[in-house]
Formats: structure tokens, sequence, C-alpha cells
């Protein structure tokens, strides 16, 4: 055996024992600063904080650690919006289910030791996606219909010069009910005989979009037919059923957010969108835009304060249908004739079906077939969107009669509409042969041509238009250039030039006017008209006026007007809850001309006549349990009060819309309760309803409560009365208010909570009723 021999007097040998000294010091310092490697506890439950791209997020997360990955309970991962990442499995623990994270895929983890944090880095798209649509859906009627037979009048009296009188009475009788409504119309003269209008009955199906009518109506003309008054069946798509329900396309906006994010969405520079989204995905839907072309601006801000902005032009044309969305309208009946003159006068059979669809986002096509007496007629028409120029169409019609034989007529068009100028172009050319129906072969022009053109810039306005019928027993032509001008506080300025450029036409007539709204309600205009006159020369016309408006509620209108001429005319309006009164005088030269007139509307509801202002849409009777002299209000706007009864009459509801129908507390005593001041109602489009604001009758007092110490009971303590579900707040120094009292022994439960909770009752005997209309009942004592 050999040994190690150091000579600590030799120079070497002291020198070879410091370093081997510095070795041993070196090795257990790093003994002392290396840790040994951590070991993994499989298996074991960590409660962890939450960071998602750097946010932290509120609560802990409970997770699993695995040999495969990270496990974290499906319900918690849900709630971030997250994908199930790729190459995650699920697993069930302890009968839950579980994500597991694995470490490949866009999201990625980690987790801070030291912090016991899970640090969870994921992109925009491994997020769940979301879509806001902002379609309204479709409307509920929540106020059926009850039978209610209802009178429109509008009489007009008339005395004119010479003592000439003339009055004209014209009138609708109808009934609302369960099933739909009836209607019938006429007009009655004292110079002539009266005649009918319209009589027909019709029910409306607004989830369908569909509606019948029986009886008088006028035809679906489609793109290139007449509209005709006839007497029959007419069942077709109606898109007025559903309002809100837009029928064309629109910009679909899409985009994404890795963090919480505020997403404000700006048309034409106007905010029509701001809500809140989670991280991920997001698209926009039936985003609400002005029709032609515009600009979308989308601002996407998140919660560090960064912002994405993205400018997305478009052209939206309501020509157009929705892909997949079709409308169809059958008229089938006879041809009315003489209308207005005649009551039951009618002709040829005439039939026609339409039906549009919507192909693509940008094509619209329609079928039509007509049918008259001994011509019919059919025709297919497309509309085209090209987001840079408009919106382009094209028809042709083939035709055959058999008196003159076969025809044709082709259509074309273009439309445009934007900020920077708009304008159209049709042209129509019909071969000398084209019949179709309600229009007379011998007047029926063959080429007609219209063109118009419009801009607008910093509140001027300049369009000209110019429209030429050729092939008509008299040709046309005409041209129109029309200027405005917005002033400001100074009003409004307007110019038109009108000139007719047919053989032998009427010449240039020019117009200036100047308008002024004073208020809300009150106006004033001037205009200066030159055109050429009947024996050749040129005439002058200046008028002024001024008009007031009548309010919507109760109020008066009028209008004040003199031209040149010796031409005067002053009329007014009153509205009232009951009826419209309307009179006027008008003078030029000697001779003076006076009329008169009274519209209005009756209704049989509910057992009770009512009488009110002309019935055009939905009516209801409002009940508020016998008080009189009640408000009622229709969108915040007062439009009657509750006759002795307590009931009030209500018309001109919208239909298919929420209407909000409502009464004024003040109107009410004291010691009335009500469970709702306002009611919001979906009536059908023409229907009778009852609406009742139960009003039951309490007695009220005015107290102060002290407990059994004398100390008043503190502020925010709540009294409930027994068998009622009220509470009544105590005030300062124990002063309270009571309501719905009982005439007999009333008992009374307090309840408060500081350090802990407290609970006290009091008994009392409401005092008789008398002339006071809310009794102080003094100081009680809640033991």
């Amino acid at each position: 055996m050999t040994g190690l021999r150091l000579d600590l007097d030799d120079r070497r040998g002291r020198a070879a024992l410091i370093a081997l000294l510095f070795l041993l010091i070196a090795a257990a310092a790093t003994a002392q600063t290396t840790r040994p490697e951590v070991r993994m506890n499989w298996g074991e439950t960590l409660l962890l904080a939450l960071k998602v791209n750097g946010v932290p997020q509120d609560g802990m997360l409970r997770a699993v650690r695995l040999s495969e990955g990270l496990a974290i309970p499906q319900s918690n991962w849900d709630e971030l919006h997250l994908r199930l990442p790729i190459g995650g499995t699920a697993r069930v623990i302890d009968g839950e289910q579980h994500v597991l994270l694995a470490t490949a895929g866009p999201l990625r983890w980690r987790i801070d030791e030291a912090s016991q944090t899970l640090e969870i880095e994921a992109p925009a798209n491994a997020f769940v996606g979301q879509s806001l649509d902002l379609n309204p859906g479709l409307p509920r009627v929540t106020q059926p219909s009850v039978w209610a037979p209802f009178v429109n009048y509008d009489a007009q009296w008339q005395h004119g010069a010479g003592g000439r009188r003339m009055t004209d009475v014209l009138w609708e009788t109808g009934l609302f009910g369960p099933q739909g409504d009836f209607s019938s119309t006429g007009l009655a003269r004292s110079e002539a005989h009266g005649v009918r209008l319209d009589t027909r009955w019709q029910r409306d199906d607004p989830e369908r979009l569909v509606r019948l009518r029986v009886g008088d109506g006028v035809s679906q003309p489609g793109a290139w037919g007449r509209a005709l008054r006839y007497g029959g069946v007419q069942w077709g798509t109606d898109f007025s059923l559903q309002p809100g329900f837009l029928s064309f396309p629109l910009p679909t906006l899409r985009g994404e957010a890795a963090l919480p994010s505020t997403l404000d969405v700006y048309v034409n520079n106007g905010q029509r969108l701001q809500s809140r989204l989670q991280p991920g995905p997001f698209d926009l839907s039936d985003l609400p835009v002005v029709t032609g072309q515009g600009e979308i601006r989308t601002v996407v801000r998140d919660l560090l304060g960064r912002e994405q902005v993205v400018v997305t032009p478009y052209y939206v044309s309501p020509a157009l249908l929705k892909p997949g969305l079709s409308a169809v309208s059958v008229d089938v009946g006879a041809e009315r004739e003489d209308y207005g003159i005649a009551s039951n006068r009618y002709g040829r059979m005439m039939a026609s079906v339409t039906e549009r669809r919507g192909v693509t986002e940008r094509f619209t096509r329609e079928l039509r077939v007509e049918a008259m007496g001994r011509q019919q007629a059919a025709g297919a028409t497309g509309w085209w969107l090209w987001p840079a120029l408009g919106t382009a169409s094209a028809s042709a019609v083939a035709s055959r009669n058999r008196d003159r034989g076969a025809g044709w007529l082709l259509m074309a068009g273009l439309d445009r509409q934007a900020r920077d100028w708009s304008g159209s172009l049709q042209l129509r050319r019909a071969s000398p042969r084209f019949s179709q129906a309600g229009q007379p072969d011998d007047t029926a022009p063959r080429t007609v041509i219209t063109a118009a053109l419009g801009t607008a810039w910093s509140g001027h306005s300049l369009g000209a238009s110019f429209t030429q019928q050729r092939g008509a027993l008299i040709g046309s032509k005409f041209a129109q250039l029309n200027y405005s001008r917005d002033l400001g506080g100074w009003g409004y300025l307007g110019l038109i030039v009108f000139r007719d450029l047919s053989r032998g036409g009427s010449g240039s007539t020019v117009g200036l006017s100047w308008s002024l709204a004073l208020d809300s309600r009150h106006g004033v205009s001037t205009s200066v008209q030159r055109q050429r006159s009947l024996d050749g020369g040129h005439q002058d016309v200046v008028q002024t006026q001024l008009q007031r408006n009548p309010a919507l509620g109760s109020g008066l209108g009028y209008q004040l007007m003199a031209e040149s001429g010796g031409r005067q005319l002053a009329q007014g309006q009153w509205q009232g809850e009951h009826v419209v009164l309307s009179g006027g005088v008008g003078r030029r030269d000697r001779d003076v001309e006076t009329r008169a007139g009274a519209a209005g509307g009756l209704a049989w509801v509910d057992g009770s006549l009512f009488a009110g202002r002309r019935i055009e849409g939905g009516i209801a009777v409002v009940d508020v349990g016998g008080h009189e002299g009640v408000r009622v209000t229709q969108d915040n706007q007062v439009v009657a009060r509750t006759d002795a009864r307590g009931r009030a009459f209500v018309s001109g509801l919208r239909g298919y819309q929420p209407n909000r129908v409502g009464i004024d507390a003040s109107d009410l005593p004291m010691d009335v309760e009500l469970q709702a001041l306002e009611i919001q109602l979906t009536p059908a489009a023409r229907s009778a309803a009852r609406i009742d604001f139960p009003a039951q009758r309490g007695r009220a007092a005015t107290l102060r409560v002290v407990d059994a110490v004398g100390l008043p009971l503190p502020p925010g303590a709540q009294l409930q009365p027994a068998g009622q579900p009220r509470r009544f707040p105590v005030g300062l120094n124990g002063r309270t208010y009571l309501a719905g009292l009982s005439e007999g022994r009333n008992t009374v439960l307090a309840h408060w909570t500081d350090e802990r909770e407290h609970q006290c009752q009091f008994d009392f005997t409401a005092p008789p009723p008398s002339g006071d209309d809310l009794p102080d009942l003094g100081l009680l004592t809640c033991r």
C-alpha cells in the first residue's frame, strides 16, 4: 500500500494542500446549492390560480396531475369558452368528466410551481365561436282579439260660391274578432247616390308571413305587371306581418378576440351596436344598415386597451331577397269596373301568380303568370347586385291575345344609392302587339326611358331627371332639375326647374321656396313660382303660409296661407279624445268658400259603446277598477281619461309590435294599490282587446314604531303586514307608511339585521274611514 505524504515545510506541499482545501469547499458548496429533482406525485389534486393569455381569472381551479397531462373538470373548461384542445382527451375522475390537456397543439400551458398558477396561452381560434344575432324574432300576439263591431265616419260639409252646398260622408263598418277582421267602406254624397267602395274579410298568419283576403282588393303587380282592383281571393306573403323582419340580404361581420373585449359597430360613422365579447371568433348577422352603399367600421377593444379596427364597405339592395327566402302572391277574381261610381260592377275574370325567390346573396329571380279574358302573359325577372355600381334588373315577357296575336316586352334597369351620388336608369320596350292585364292596347306606350341622377355635399343637394314615352297616342318628354340648400338656423332653400320638351308642351316652370321650422310644431314657408299661362304669356305666383301641427294627444292645429292673385285660406283642426273637428274659410277674389268636418269612430267593446278618433289599427278598452278621471297613456303620451265606470277607449295600437299602455298613478286615491302602472301588449294588426289594471282599495296610514325599550326601529327595517307579500321600509326616527290594511285587527312583523338578526311584531286596529285619506296611527311598540 502506498500513501500520500505532504510535506508542509515544502512549498509545493503547502500549495497542494491549499488547492485540495479549495476543492473540498467547492464540492461542499455545490452539494448545499443543488436541490434534488422534484418528484411528481401522479394523481394528486391541485388547487390552482388561473391565467388565460396573461390575464388572471376569478376564483380557483381544481385540477388533477396525471402522467399524460393535466385534467381539468369539464364544467370549468366550458366556463372559459375554450374548445377541446388538439391531442387532448376526456377522462372520468371520481365520477366527473375532465378535460385532459396534452403538451401539443396551438394551446400551451404550464404550472408555475412557485405561485401554484396554471398559465394557459390560447390563440383566438382556440375559443368557442359566438354569434351575435340582432334578429328581433317572431312576434307573438300577447293580447287575443275580442269580438267588437265598429264604425268609422268622415263627414265634410262645404258651402261654395253662388250658395252651392255639398255634403260628403265617407264611412266604414267592420267587425274585429279572433278569426280576423271584416270591413266595408262606402261614400255618400248629397249630389249623387251613395256608392260602396270595398268589402273584404282578412286573416293574418304572422308566423308563416301569410295573409288571406276574401272580397275586394288590389292585385300584386310584380316587376312588370299592373295593379288591378278586383273582387275575389288574394293569398300571399306579407313581410309586414313581422315588423323588423328584413327580407333582403344584410352584411355579416366576422372577427376574433383572444381576450374578453368590447365590440363597437359604426355604420356610416353612426354607432349602431355596442356589445361585450368573450374570447374567440364571432359572427355578427342581420346588422341593421342603411340601404344602398355604405361603410361599416368595427372596433374590438380588449381589456388590455388594445384595439382592432376593421373597415368594411357594403351595398344592400331592398330589391333582393335572402338566399332561400321566397314570396308568393296569388290573385283570382273579377276585375272591378267604375270604382267609386258603381257599387257592384265587375267585369272579366282575372288570375295572376307571382313568385320571387332569393337564389344567392347577389341574385334574386321572379316568375309571373297572368291571364284576363282573351289575353295571357308570362315573364321572368332577375335582379343582380354589383357592389361597386348598384342593382341591375332585367325582365322578359311574352304575351298572347286572341284578337291581336303574340307580343313581347323587354325591360332593363340600373339603380344606385350611395353617399357620393345616386341614380337610376330604366328602359322599357314593347312590341306593337304586346298586351297585358289592365292596360288598354291603344294607349300603352311602346318605349319608356327614365333616368335620374343626384348628389349631395356639405348641406347642398343637386338632382336631375328625364322621362320620355313614345308609341302611345300622345308622346311625352319631360326634364327636371332640383337644387336644395340647408341654411342651418336660417331654414331650408329649394329650387326646381321643370321643362316640357314635348311638341306643343307647356314650356318651363321655375319655382323657388324657403321654409323655416320655428319649433317642433310651428313652421313658416314662402314660395315663388313662374309658369306659362293659358294665353301664352308667363304668370308669377307668390305664396306664404304659417302652419302649426296638432299635438299627438288633444290639441289644435292650423294653417294660414296667402297667395298673389287674391287667394287666401285659413283652416284649422282640433283633435279631441272622442272626435276630430276641422273647418276652414277660403277666398279667391270675391268668391268665399267655407267648409266644416268631423271624423271619428265608434266601437262596441265588452258590452259598452265607446267613441274615439278614427279607428285605423288596433283598439283597446282600459279598465282601472271603477276610478274616474284617470289619465291613460300610450307610449308615454296621454291619449284618454277613464269615464264614470273607470274605463277608457284607446285606438291606434300598432299591430304585431309592442305597445306600452299605462295609467297615471297620481290620479288615483292614496289608498289604491296597483300591481303594475304599465302593461306591454302585442295585438294583431286590426283587433280589439281588453286591458285590466286591477286596483285593490286598501286602508293606508302613517305611524311611528319603537322597540320594547322605547328606541325607534333603525332606518331600513322592513315591516310586513300579515298575509301580504309587500314590505314597507322604516325611515328616520321610526317613521313609516303602511298600505293595504284591513278594517279589523292588523298584525305587522318587523325584521332588521345589524350584528345579528332581530324580529318583533305589533298589533293595532285601523281607525274607521274618515275624510282624511292618510290617518296617523301615532306611536306603536314592537315587542
